[in-house]
């Protein structure tokens, strides 16, 4: 079974699965869906603030990933 029918399998189970199934699978994956989640801190979150205002002002442009990419690799080089 491939990983995307073993999904198909488990939503559909956790949509009529009862309280305490849902809550031990919850149980189950709690670390791993909390990791998930992350503030940014008001340092961070200025400079994310700083950078969207430039780009809508055009004072910057934005990259691809492709070129992102590239320059991370050639600045190791």
């Amino acid at each position: 079974m491939t990983a995307k029918a073993r999904r198909e399998e488990l939503l559909a189970y956790i949509a009529d699965a009862d309280e305490s199934k849902v809550d031990a699978l919850y149980t189950l994956l709690e670390t791993d869906i909390e990791s998930r989640h992350y503030e940014l801190t008001p340092a961070q979150l200025a400079i994310v603030e700083e950078r969207r205002s430039d780009y809508l002002a055009g004072r910057t442009t934005g990259s691809s990933w492709e070129e992102a990419h590239d320059r991370i690799r050639n600045s190791r080089k």
